[in-house]
């Protein structure tokens, strides 16, 4: 592995500020982008995406965060792009995404280890959404869009009993971010259409009262973002915009409920999968470039 960047955090987030640096883990073997990715035990696992050639695809890897190597596994019954993942208890679960027709699916499989499953149909078909898996077993799908144009709504699946049901939603956007933390799911930043118009937005979902929550703006809009929570704290990177690629990272701790930058991303990117494990941020895949590039970069973040 190699130490790409070093940078104070800034003072606030913990009570001292204490060194943090980005390291570079091995790449990806496909290159891609508009991936999903979620924890596996200690392995992440990256779903889909775009390869260079504009087909998504039914590839499925898992990054072995102790011994930094890679392992394939058994392809995804459909090839997708912009799905959603999370995971809880040893299983991941992938929803919706782009299909090879280009169109947003109605579908969601469950990866228990060895092999996948379908899933439940959701109420709803969903693309360039956004998911998180509370410690209850509860899978939440804020944001994306459907057929006929943004989701209004969310879906929540609980994992235990396999059933769907409609809840409320954050405000419509796609290519946003979601995490869970302390029982309540975060929707982060996002887009309306293009990249020309990034959101600030970030909001917090009370299941027990199915009810949003605004919370401090990000400092700066993104969409086609990744996030992620650690350490009693939400963590924002990535995303793209006319001006290029979002090299700036975020935390927001629960606490204090003030942004805090923390170093920037060394390989800047969109679509790319974030992933908290180990007490470190790890960011994989993505576009380095607006639009369709593709990037194998796997780079992690200690984070105290």
């Amino acid at each position: 592995m190699a130490v790409l960047s070093s940078a104070p955090l800034v003072a606030g987030l913990t009570a001292v500020a204490v060194a943090a640096t980005w390291t570079a883990g091995a790449p990806l073997p496909e290159p891609r982008t508009e991936v999903a990715a979620a924890a596996l035990g200690q392995r992440i696992v990256v779903v889909g995406g775009f390869l260079a050639s504009g087909a998504n695809s039914r590839r499925v890897d898992a990054y072995d965060t102790r011994r930094d190597t890679w392992e394939r596994l058994p392809d995804l019954p459909v090839s997708v792009d912009h799905a959603a993942a999370a995971s809880w208890r040893g299983r991941v679960v992938v929803v919706g995404g782009y299909g090879a027709d280009r169109q947003p699916l109605r579908a969601a499989f469950v990866f228990d280890g060895t092999r996948w499953r379908n899933l439940p149909r959701p109420p709803e078909e969903r693309a360039a959404a956004a998911t998180a898996a509370t410690a209850d077993g509860r899978v939440l799908v804020v944001g994306g869009r459907k057929r006929d144009g943004l989701a209004t709504t969310a879906l929540s699946l609980d994992l235990r009993t396999l059933r769907w049901r409609t809840v409320r939603g954050p405000r419509p956007r796609e290519h946003l971010s979601a995490t869970a933390l302390g029982g309540r799911v975060y929707a982060i930043g996002g887009r309306l259409a293009g990249y020309d118009t990034n959101l600030a937005t970030v909001e917090r979902y009370d299941a027990a009262r199915n009810r949003w929550t605004r919370l401090p703006a990000l400092p700066d809009p993104r969409g086609g973002t990744g996030a992620t929570a650690i350490a009693g704290r939400i963590v924002s990177v990535g995303g793209e915009s006319p001006e290029g690629t979002t090299k700036s990272v975020w935390a927001l701790p629960r606490q204090t409920q003030r942004w805090v930058r923390l170093p920037d991303l060394p390989t800047p990117r969109h679509g790319l999968g974030v992933v908290a494990l180990g007490g470190r941020v790890w960011v994989i895949a993505g576009g380095p470039k607006p639009g369709l590039t593709v990037s194998g970069a796997v780079e992690f973040l200690r984070v105290p």
